[in-house]
């Protein structure tokens, strides 16, 4: 009966463990922040009909 308490405490203490690592590493990766750099617009291509295909390309 005693290894049985034992064997229970013990997996009962593992299953903490994880459950608190988890939830730390969640609060950490929460804390985190991005650091975006801001993007230079850029002016938008022109694009050109081909009038046999009818496909449009950019123009360069």
């Amino acid at each position: 009966m005693f290894v049985l308490k034992a064997l229970t405490v013990v997996i009962a203490g593992w299953l903490t463990y994880l459950a608190v690592s988890r939830m730390m590493g969640q609060l950490e990766a929460a804390r985190a922040q991005a650091r975006v750099k801001p993007q230079r617009r850029q002016a938008p291509k022109r694009l050109r009909q081909d009038p046999r295909t009818g496909v449009y390309y950019p123009e360069e």
